[in-house]
């Protein structure tokens, strides 16, 4: 009787739904470790923001979205404090290289700078408490000199030379903040402030807690006419005017610092031969000397024999620039 031997080999099985399941614990597992990034992204963001910074940030994740023409948050200047994608920073050092060379001050401006004891170097950064500036009134070519620097430099903080134009005028300083092609200022059309501009008017607003002079707000717009509506760009550019000065109200101006608000709807552009260019839309801000100041106060006084249409014409056009523009700005159109 022949035998033969048996061999049996047993296996394993499994199922075909368990087989299909098997890398279910690489998508967890990364969904787990992206939370876990961003919960230390959170904690770091409160170790090294205020209070302020942190209400700015809350506001600006609520309001932008990239649907309604806000600036896209992964280029370089957009996003906000305290996590700035173009590397600058929101602490700024008082005793860094935000120093004013003190070589040959210009006539008249040491009285405007605050100059520490010892030999240390007088301070021109913004930093916290805009070192560079003191309280008080800016009348003379030096004082007005050295408010042009401190706007310069702000701008600069905010990666907004672009945006903003400064000029020494008869009448003062005209601070010009306008749009370009790709940072719009206001939705179209409408009166809410994008999230770039919104927070550069709120530094803005912290230099008139130093300035002393009053100004006058003045909104402006391109020719683009509204069809079909009794509402026109003489109503738009006066509310993005009131609009503007709630926000720079907002950033510590005081309220008392404003002079006039005014709407020039789009009479008069800054780009002649394209009058639907974007640098035509615009906020201006007129930093008022105390002989201007006088003289608006006379031409609104009861008792003003002159044509007043004729004044405020006369003064429009005699408020050309004078002086070197400090930040200047690009051509850029629709």
């Amino acid at each position: 009787m022949n035998s033969s031997l048996v061999i049996i080999k047993r296996s394993a099985r499994h199922s075909a739904a368990k087989a299909k399941a098997g890398g279910a614990w690489k998508v967890a597992f990364a969904d787990f470790t992206l939370a876990m990034m961003a919960f230390f992204m959170v904690l770091w963001i409160l170790e090294v923001s205020n209070v302020k910074e942190r209400a700015e940030i809350a506001n600006y994740m609520r309001t932008h979205s990239i649907f309604d023409g806000s600036p896209d948050p992964f280029k370089p200047g957009n996003s906000p404090f305290p996590v700035d994608l173009g590397g600058t920073p929101s602490i700024v050092d008082k005793n860094s290289a935000n120093a004013l060379p003190p070589d040959n001050p210009l006539p008249g401006m040491s009285e405007y700078l605050q100059v520490p004891s010892g030999d240390e170097k007088p301070l021109a950064g913004m930093g916290d408490k805009l070192n560079s500036l003191i309280d008080g009134q800016f009348d003379t070519p030096a004082q007005l000199s050295l408010l042009l620097q401190a706007f310069e430099q702000l701008a600069a903080q905010q990666l907004a030379q672009e945006h903003i134009q400064v000029d020494i005028v008869p009448s003062g300083l005209r601070v010009i903040i306008r749009d370009s092609k790709q940072q719009q200022m206001f939705v179209r059309g409408q009166i809410r402030m994008t999230p770039f501009f919104e927070d550069l008017l709120l530094s803005l607003g912290q230099v008139f807690k130093k300035v002393q002079n009053k100004l006058i707000i003045s909104g402006h717009t391109d020719n683009t006419a509204f069809s079909g509506s009794q509402y026109s760009n003489w109503e738009l550019s006066g509310d993005r005017a009131l609009q503007a000065r709630q926000v720079l109200a907002a950033g510590g101006m005081p309220v008392e610092r404003v002079a006039q608000v005014a709407a020039f709807s789009a009479n008069r552009p800054l780009n002649e031969e394209d009058k639907g260019s974007s640098e035509n839309r615009r906020i201006e801000l007129l930093i008022l000397t105390s002989a201007a100041e006088a003289e608006l106060d006379q031409l609104f006084s009861p008792g003003s024999k002159d044509n007043a249409v004729q004044q405020a014409a006369a003064a429009a056009s005699y408020n050309q620039p004078v002086g070197r523009s400090g930040v200047k700005v690009t051509d850029a159109s629709n």
